[in-house]
């Protein structure tokens, strides 16, 4: 019991604390370099597409930021798949963007963002040698954001290209600090390995002629189209210039609920791509490291918990009681002690997680989202 104890312990220090510093020792002495266009070289035609529902509040501004790039403006395509939108947002495009090159698909029944993306993929963007930017509609691009996507395009071995992405406004603290923390592994993965296991949803770049279809059901898609760019030997990279803003403010009920659903269609991932988990090379040793394990934290939390409850009964059931209540007072009036703050977050979290693999072994029937509201 006190072997498994330890095991356990270590899996957990291992995954959340270790492999990063190990990863930061690596970049300082590992670095990959790949080739890269620079602004006076023929750069490649992009194709911009964004899968939306109901987004007048913000579409104007997405497509502004885009069109406002450095870019060449006659390089770039845009792709508004419009998922049963009952709101103004297709006639704000109509009427406000009506010079720009803007390619309106209409779904008139909702479908889910992966099928929207299957099916304009399939049946209005040829396949080619062009560079594909898959993004959400309240994703605001810098003037450098798409050259900075594109530009790493160069090198061969290049099929994916992760954004950075800078959130304005949060609710709490412990979110924007868990999303530097994931930006900085992604980043160090970058150069020591050039594979980062998953990009982010929001926006990220691949050769258009690399999109596998996504399958019927799954919930996250963008793991699933990163990951399945890696099984085809290409490197998938974070790059920390390639900078956009993102300004949503959940409430904690929506958020839970994204994180309970990201974790469902993270276990369809892992069964889809569980044999690259005992490939023994570089990118199962990369998947482990940052996605199974963490994957796996809340029964390891659960064994490990039981472990200590069944050594310590008394003075662990009075620490599970104490500590919320603690923690809560502490909130009441105001006073932020970080440490219960981030291990609150992280326990939340791992719930959300623990839910997810309940509604995954259910069995996900259907992948259309609720989009978040605006403010």
């Amino acid at each position: 019991m006190i072997v498994i104890f330890f095991i356990l312990l270590f899996l957990l220090v291992y995954t959340f604390l270790l492999y990063p510093f190990l990863l930061r020792n690596w970049a300082q002495h590992n670095k990959i370099m790949f080739s890269s266009y620079s602004e006076d070289d023929d750069l490649p035609e992009v194709i911009i597409l964004i899968p939306l529902q109901n987004e007048e509040k913000v579409i104007e501004e997405k497509l502004n930021s885009i069109l406002s790039s450095n870019y060449p403006r006659e390089k770039i395509k845009i792709y508004v798949g419009l998922d049963a939108c009952t709101d103004n947002t297709q006639s704000i495009i109509e009427s406000k963007f009506s010079s720009a090159d803007i390619r309106i698909i209409e779904f008139l029944n909702r479908s889910g963002k992966p099928e929207v993306l299957n099916s304009i993929l399939h049946n209005n963007i040829p396949s080619g040698d062009s560079i594909l930017i898959l993004t959400d509609a309240n994703i605001i691009f810098s003037k450098d954001t798409i050259f900075e996507l594109v530009k790493y395009f160069k090198d061969s071995k290049i099929g994916l290209v992760d954004a950075n992405i800078h959130s304005l406004r949060t609710l709490n603290h412990q979110e924007r600090d868990y999303w530097d923390y994931e930006s900085h592994i992604k980043y160090h993965e970058s150069i020591v390995y050039g594979i980062i296991p998953g990009p982010s949803g929001g926006c990220y770049a691949i050769r258009r002629n690399l999109f596998t279809e996504i399958p019927k059901n799954f919930l996250v898609d963008d793991f699933f189209i990163g990951f399945s760019i890696l099984t085809q030997s290409y490197k998938a990279i974070f790059n920390k210039d390639a900078i956009c803003y993102e300004d949503v403010v959940t409430s904690w009920r929506e958020e839970f609920k994204r994180k309970t659903r990201i974790a469902t269609g993270n276990f369809q991932n892992l069964w889809h791509f569980k044999k690259y988990v005992f490939r023994f090379n570089a990118l199962s040793f990369v998947f482990i490291s940052h996605k199974v394990l963490r994957w796996k934290t809340p029964f390891i939390l659960l064994i490990l918990y039981y472990i200590l409850l069944l050594k310590y009964t008394l003075f662990i059931l009075s620490v599970t009681l104490f500590l919320p209540i603690f923690d809560l007072f502490l909130y009441t009036f105001g006073i932020e002690f970080r440490t219960f703050r981030r291990f609150n977050y992280f326990i939340v979290m791992n719930i959300a997680v623990f839910l997810g693999f309940i509604k995954f072994l259910k069995g996900v029937k259907n992948n259309v989202w609720q989009p978040t509201s605006r403010k």
